[in-house]
């Protein structure tokens, strides 16, 4: 059995249990068994969206060590672990270690975790961020983004008119950014007449809001529960995300984007894509605060007037992200799960003996 441990609720977004839901569909498509692990009941509906076997723990996900007596008898048949969660502390992957091989997909470049494997895909992962770190082995780059299969080989078109225009927050958007983007974008003399499509993710306390402004904009439509997320990015000529997973399907399709970032672990990922000429920068709403939104649409001006421009981001970001990234993974989650197999078998008969 293949357990994959990550949360998703309106604090933290829906990104950990999506990005391991793409993992899982790779494993099973192997031919392995996957169990999600879950704090609490805020992440069901996901799951049980995508047909994905998940036990609940019932404990506090901010305080992970509380549930390591509950994972004992789970873990106790083997297999291996996969934790996605900014609360993991050493000690806990020390002690789920003791019972089977554990991966940790990493965002923060965190050197104090003793993983077997450690997977870090974001376009910042260098093999120097993690000088001393004591993981076995490394997956680092966009190649191992943990895209769903539709994104590997489904390169959208670059139409010589922009016209549609993608806004996507995240799981959760506190700050109502999604309502903060449209009032500046649609009283923008060079944004006004495009056409809106915002994706209002699963924990977004402001989609009434949103669907007020929606009554009020004939070009301008709202969407919730999507279940073809890919097939909407790829009739977009530009996209407007907050740094995280959603740049890297973004990516593997080429759509032109313009990002933004409103939480610090953000901050390094759209400054990795802006550095790198990729995209359009859109603020820092830390820094910012509601002035972001002015820039952001100024951006979406200038990607909107410029067919080269967006040409040139589109082959630069397909060229970074192949959307193959999460067989990559899976296959290296199977083979550290062999190894650990083989090994206790090893020790059993070293006890025998």
């Amino acid at each position: 059995m293949i357990w994959i441990r990550a949360d998703a609720n309106e604090t933290i977004g829906s990104g950990h249990v999506m990005r391991c839901l793409s993992i899982a569909d790779a494993l099973k498509r192997q031919g392995q068994q996957v169990c999600f692990l879950t704090a609490d009941e805020n992440a069901a509906g996901l799951l049980e969206a995508r047909g994905q076997a998940f036990r609940v723990l019932h404990t506090d996900y901010r305080r992970m060590e509380g549930e390591l007596e509950a994972l004992e008898e789970l873990l106790a048949g083997g297999g291996f672990f996969l934790a996605d969660s900014y609360f993991v502390t050493a000690a806990y992957l020390d002690r789920v270690r003791e019972r089977l091989p554990v991966g940790y997909l990493d965002d923060m470049g965190r050197r104090d975790l003793a993983a077997d494997l450690l997977i870090d895909y974001n376009i910042f992962a260098e093999a120097r961020l993690y000088e001393g770190c004591k993981a076995a082995e490394f997956l680092l780059g966009p190649e191992y983004a943990p895209l769903r299969a539709e994104f590997a080989g489904n390169a959208c078109e670059t139409r010589d008119r922009a016209s549609r225009v993608l806004i996507t927050t995240g799981g959760g958007d506190r700050y109502n950014l999604a309502g903060q983007l449209l009032e500046k974008a649609l009283a923008h003399p060079g944004t006004a007449c495009l056409e809106y499509h915002v994706v209002s993710g699963a924990y977004n306390v402001h989609l009434a809001e949103l669907k007020a402004l929606e009554r009020r904009h004939g070009n301008l439509r709202i969407y919730s529960n999507v279940s073809d997320m890919c097939g909407l990015m790829r009739d977009s000529d530009i996209a407007v995300t907050a740094g995280g997973s959603t740049m890297y399907e973004l990516s593997a399709l080429g759509v032109p984007m313009v990002c933004f970032s409103f939480v610090d672990n953000q901050e390094r990922i759209v400054e990795g894509f802006v550095e790198r000429g990729l995209v359009g920068f859109g603020g820092n709403y830390l820094l910012q605060g509601e002035a972001m939104a002015a820039e952001a649409a100024e951006a979406i001006a200038l990607l909107a007037g410029d067919r080269e421009l967006r040409r040139t981001y589109s082959r630069r970001l397909r060229a970074v992200v192949d959307g193959r990234g999460a067989m990559r993974i899976a296959r290296r989650i199977i083979q550290k799960s062999q190894e650990g197999a083989q090994s206790a078998s090893q020790s059993a008969w070293q006890i025998a003996d």
